[in-house]
Formats: structure tokens, C-alpha cells, sequence
């Protein structure tokens, strides 16, 4: 077994101390990279697609998070969830349309299922800026994007993600009013 040594450590006298910011601030013109969630380095969370929603809305505020990634029973990614999705008209309107309590709701009755899903090939990214990526979340009106790139046998791999709100806390303004826009409208649609 190899022999370990402690880092050396000092004392700080002076204060107050600044903190590295979690979150850069980003232009237009920056490396995507600059806001992508690559899953690689950064863990997800995931929960079963039979979750009751309650239970799914405590594990992602107990993680600190906005999306999970829902699993089937053979453990495959199908689908993701937001903390929107769990708590908004989405929940709502599913509990109407199946005629029941918001605690008999599971995230299989909210959840975005994969087929539904705003993918980028992770092959496009080297080249790509923000800019691109906030165009690409105003042309599709999702406030994911999801990174894909082939797996070992040629499957489809998740390999990161864009968030809407990441973007917006780098940038210091908001890009979602078409999306918020987009949205509205499609549930007038569903409603109508």
C-alpha cells in the first residue's frame, strides 16, 4: 500500500475572504462548454418512474436540484422530470385528466418522456457558443437540452445537459420569455 502524506496547511490571519463564484459570468460569444452540466464530472439524480410525486419533489430538493432523469424497472433512461412538472398545471392537469388526488399522481403522469426530449449531438460542441444554445432553446421552447453522444455499442449515452436557468444565471438576464410564451401557449392549446 502506497504511503500517503497530509497536504501541508497554513493559517489564514487575514479577513474577510472572498469565495470563487460558483457560477461564471458568461457573453454570447463564450465556449458552450462554459454552461454545460457535463455528466461526466457532475452527478444527476434519478428516480423511478413509479415515484409518487411528493416523494420525487423531496428527493430533488433534498439534492438541490431542478430535473431528474426518470428509470424504468430494467433501469433505462425514459424520460426526466422537473420540480415544475411536480408542483405546476402539469400536475394539475394530469390529476384532472385521471380523476384523482395529487397524491395518487406518479412521475410516469407528468414526466417528459425521451421521445419529447431537445437532444444535441455532443459532437456539435466543440464549435459551439452560448449564443447557440440560447438560439437553440428559443427554437425548441424546452428549458433542457439534452447532450447525447454514442456508446460503446453505438447506443445513444446521455452525456450532459443545458438548463434554461443555468444560462440565465451566466448570462445575468433571462432568455425565457419566448420560451415562457411557448409554453402558455401550448396549454391554452391542451386546455382549449
Amino acid at each position: 500500500m502506497p504511503h500517503y502524506h497530509a497536504l501541508p496547511v497554513r493559517s489564514i490571519l487575514e479577513a474577510p475572504l472572498a469565495l470563487v463564484h460558483a457560477e461564471a459570468h458568461v457573453g454570447f460569444d463564450d465556449p458552450a462548454s462554459a454552461v454545460l452540466t457535463d455528466l461526466r464530472i457532475a452527478s444527476s439524480v434519478v428516480v423511478p418512474v413509479e415515484e409518487p410525486l411528493e416523494d420525487a419533489r423531496r428527493l430533488m430538493q433534498h439534492a438541490g436540484v431542478r430535473m431528474a432523469f426518470v428509470f424504468d424497472a430494467a433501469g433505462g433512461v425514459i424520460g426526466l422530470v422537473t420540480a415544475a412538472d411536480l408542483q405546476g398545471e402539469r400536475a394539475l392537469q394530469a390529476a384532472t385528466r385521471r380523476g384523482v388526488e395529487y397524491g395518487e399522481l406518479s412521475v410516469a403522469d407528468v414526466m417528459t418522456a425521451v421521445a419529447d426530449w431537445a437532444v444535441v449531438d455532443a459532437a456539435a460542441l466543440p464549435r459551439a457558443r452560448v449564443g447557440d444554445i440560447v438560439a437553440t432553446f428559443r427554437a425548441t421552447a424546452q428549458r433542457y437540452l439534452i447532450v447525447a453522444e454514442p456508446g460503446a455499442k453505438g447506443e445513444p449515452v446521455i452525456r450532459g445537459l443545458f438548463s434554461a436557468n443555468r444560462v440565465e444565471r451566466a448570462l445575468g438576464h433571462a432568455i425565457e420569455e419566448e420560451l415562457r410564451s411557448n409554453t402558455f401557449s401550448a396549454l391554452a392549446q391542451a386546455l382549449a
